[in-house]
C-alpha cells in the first residue's frame, strides 16, 4: 500500500514504519575497474591500493584483479559500455573522502572532482534517440528483495539503497560490480510524523537547520560510491524551502546531486536548490498503483514523455512486480524507440 502524501521515494516501499525494500553475477565480458570507482581515474598519488580496509562505512571489496579487463589505464568510454556492459569497483577514491565525527562523508576532490563525477556510470551512446532513466529504491535492508532486483535489473538502472541495512557493504559491492549507479536515500518527514516514521534520523521541519544537517551527515557517512542523494517520504519536509534550503546546499556542496522523487506536487525541492545544487526531479511514480497492468501503463507513459521531451526520469520501489515489469521493459527498450540511461546521463543531458 502507498499513502498519499508521504509515499515511495525513488523505490523505497511506501507505507507505515522504515521497512525498506530490499545483490546476479556479471558475465566474464564485463569490465571491471580495479580500484578506478566510477568514469573518471582519480590522481595516481591518491588512489588506495585495492583491497586494502577503509574506514566504518567504506570498508567494501575491491574488484579481483582477475576479472579487470585491461583499458590502458584510460576510464571507460560510452563505446565501452555499450560493447562489454561495465562493472564498477566498490572501493572509494580516497581523495573523495572527509573524515568526520559521523564517519567517512563524500567531497570534492582537490582537482574539482566532484563524487557525482567520479562514481556515474558511463551512459551508453544514445544519438538522436529519447533517453529514460529508471530509478528503483528500496535496496540494502532486506537481503531478498535486494539480491532479486540485482539478479534481473540491468546496470544502466540507477538504484537507491536505504542507509540501515546490516549488510549493506556487500549488497553496494554487488551493485557496482554491476555496473549501477547508486543513490541515497535520505529519510524526510512527511505529514502526520511521527505517527508515520520513516526512520532513525529523519530530517524535520521542526529540528533546525543544525541538527537536521547533523542528522544528514549522520546518513551520508553510511554509504560509499553514490552519485547523489533522493528523498525517503518528505512530503512534508519537501514543502517547506526554509527547511530543504541547507540541505540541498550541504549536498550540492559535497559534489553530489538531488533527486526529488516525485511523489510530492507540493514539493519545494526545485526552488530550494536553485542553480547551485544538481537537480533532476522525477517524472513517474512507476507503482503507486502495483498492479501489472498498472505498471506497464506508466511505463509507456515514461517512454512517450521521453519521446516528447527527449528525457524522461521514472522512479519505483524494488516490488518483484515493479522488478519485473521494469526488466521487460528494459529488454523491449528499442522497441520503445528510447535508450535506457543511468540518472547522471539526464543531469548531463541537460544540466551543468
Amino acid at each position: 500500500m502507498v499513502l498519499a502524501g508521504s509515499v515511495v521515494i525513488v523505490a523505497a516501499a511506501g507505507g507505515i514504519g522504515w521497512f525498506f525494500l530490499s545483490p546476479g553475477a556479471p558475465s566474464s565480458t564485463e569490465i571491471a575497474l580495479g580500484d578506478r570507482t566510477g568514469s573518471i581515474a582519480p590522481p595516481a598519488k591518491s588512489a588506495g591500493p585495492a583491497g586494502k580496509a577503509q574506514p566504518s562505512g567504506l570498508s567494501e571489496v575491491a574488484v579481483p584483479q582477475a576479472a579487470i579487463r585491461p583499458l590502458d589505464g584510460a576510464a571507460p568510454t560510452p563505446e565501452d559500455a555499450a560493447a562489454w556492459g561495465v562493472r564498477l569497483a566498490a572501493l572509494p577514491r580516497q581523495d573523495l573522502v572527509e573524515k568526520s565525527r559521523f564517519g567517512p562523508l563524500p567531497k570534492i576532490g582537490a582537482d574539482g572532482t566532484r563524487p557525482l563525477d567520479a562514481y556515474a556510470r558511463p551512459a551508453p551512446p544514445a544519438g538522436n534517440l529519447p533517453r529514460v532513466a529508471i530509478v528503483v529504491g528500496g535496496l540494502g535492508v532486506a537481503e531478498g528483495s535486494t539480491a532479486t532486483t540485482l539478479d534481473k535489473l540491468p546496470g544502466d538502472v540507477t538504484l537507491a539503497f536505504a542507509p540501515y541495512g546490516e549488510n549493506i557493504r556487500a549488497a553496494l559491492e554487488r551493485a557496482r560490480a554491476g555496473g549501477h549507479e547508486i543513490l541515497l536515500q535520505v529519510p524526510l518527514e512527511p505529514y502526520n510524523y511521527p505517527a508515520i516514521d520513516p526512520g532513525p534520523h529523519t530530517l524535520s521541519t521542526r529540528a533546525g537547520a543544525a541538527e537536521n544537517l547533523d542528522d544528514l551527515r549522520w546518513l551520508m557517512s553510511r554509504l560509499t560510491n553514490y552519485v547523489g542523494v533522493v528523498n525517503y517520504m518528505g512530503a512534508r519536509f519537501t514543502a517547506d524551502a526554509d527547511a530543504l534550503g541547507p540541505v540541498l546546499a550541504e549536498i550540492g556542496r559535497r559534489g553530489l546531486l538531488y533527486l526529488d522523487d516525485g511523489s510530492s506536487a507540493q514539493s519545494r525541492a526545485a526552488d530550494a536548490a536553485g542553480s547551485r545544487v544538481p537537480f533532476l526531479q522525477a517524472d513517474v511514480v512507476l507503482d503507486a498503483d502495483t498492479t501489472p497492468e498498472a505498471i506497464d501503463q506508466r511505463l509507456d507513459q515514461l517512454a512517450a514523455l521521453a519521446r516528447q521531451r527527449g528525457y524522461a526520469i521514472g522512479t519505483g520501489s524494488a516490488f518483484p512486480v515493479t522488478v519485473d515489469r521494469i526488466d521487460a521493459f528494459a529488454a523491449a527498450a528499442e522497441k520503445h524507440s528510447i535508450v535506457l540511461v543511468p540518472v547522471t546521463a539526464i543531469l548531463s543531458a541537460n544540466r551543468s
